[in-house]
């Protein structure tokens, strides 16, 4: 069996869950368990909200690892914060989900998916676009004073603008999140600030230029990654951020597609190592999703035939 059936406060979830994913196995010539829950009836059909607290139980019974339910709680995660239409709104989730307690102990990269709310709400406010930097921490400031910035992205949000304060600056002409990541790249090539400097610097206007482009936010998860690898090619950005802003695309690319979902663990890696060849995700990325698609052995239930007794052997007469 693929989870074990130990005994817990929910056992019946256990067993119908384990139940769910093996009888699901025997469609794929291999199985690996992140395929079996995405076809689950278990988890098929759930609000994203529900899938969230039923990962939270299997994970808090030790019966899946968080590693191999990264990407899927990334996904439901940013599914369920999105579900409102407007911005606002969507801001307005992210109390409910980084307090729910019965989500307490799901890893879910909560700095990525609050930059991103922040700079979608952000860019379509003009007071905010035209503002000083005083102006615009204002602005930051009551966000996260009603808990809808996390605290690291307010963070970096003080440390793009605390500058400017501090030397004094007053108006001055906003020149857009893609020109100052040009002014970024810059300062680094002088050697004029360091890569502790850069890297969350970088991801604060990356969110807001993303956020800015209608190709990037109405595109298709490969027009996503293409876009994260002109970034990178340009130099505008580091490999590390372009590592944690392709999961989410390249993991909505690929658990839309059921012709990789039902492949074999072969045909799976041989479309990973693709999409890595094109330079679409980087060598991490590839690697974490090679891991969570490894094969788990099913092993079907052998009759054991009972061992015959040996024969007491008689002398022979002569």
């Amino acid at each position: 069996m693929v989870l074990s059936l130990r005994w817990t406060k929910r056992p019946v979830l256990i067993v119908v869950f384990t139940m769910a994913l093996t009888s699901q196995s025997f469609a794929f010539e291999v199985f690996d368990l992140v395929s079996g829950v995405i076809e689950s009836p278990l988890y098929k059909g759930k609000d994203p909200i529900d899938k969230l607290r039923l990962a939270a139980e299997m994970l808090r019974n030790r019966n899946v690892k968080q590693s191999d339910m990264a990407f899927l709680l990334l996904d439901w995660g940013d599914q369920y914060i999105r579900e409102p239409k407007e911005p606002i709104e969507r801001l307005k989730r992210w109390p409910d989900l980084t307090n729910d307690e019965q989500l307490s102990n799901l890893k879910i990269p909560r700095d990525y998916l609050n930059r991103m709310l922040v700079a979608e709400y952000l860019v379509d406010q003009p007071a905010y676009l035209i503002a000083a930097p005083r102006r615009r921490l204002e602005i930051i400031s009551k966000l996260a004073a009603q808990s809808l910035v996390d605290w690291s992205v307010s963070l970096d949000y003080a440390r793009l603008y605390a500058g400017g304060i501090i030397l004094g600056a007053g108006e001055y002409r906003y020149p857009g999140p893609l020109e100052a990541l040009m002014a970024l790249k810059r300062l680094k090539d002088e050697g004029l600030v360091s890569w502790q400097y850069r890297v969350p610097t970088e991801a604060i206007l990356l969110a807001e230029a993303l956020a800015d482009n209608s190709t990037y936010r109405n595109g298709s998860p490969h027009d996503q990654l293409s876009i994260l690898k002109d970034f990178l090619a340009q130099g505008l950005i580091t490999s590390l951020t372009k590592k944690e802003m392709e999961k989410l695309p390249i993991w909505r690319m690929l658990g839309s597609d059921p012709s990789f979902i039902k492949a074999d663990a072969a045909t799976k890696r041989e479309r990973l190592a693709e999409l890595k060849d094109q330079g679409l995700i980087s060598a991490s990325t590839y690697n974490d999703l090679f891991n969570i698609f490894r094969p788990l052995s099913m092993v079907s239930p052998v009759e054991t035939t009972p061992t015959p007794l040996p024969q007491q052997l008689t002398p022979s007469g002569k």
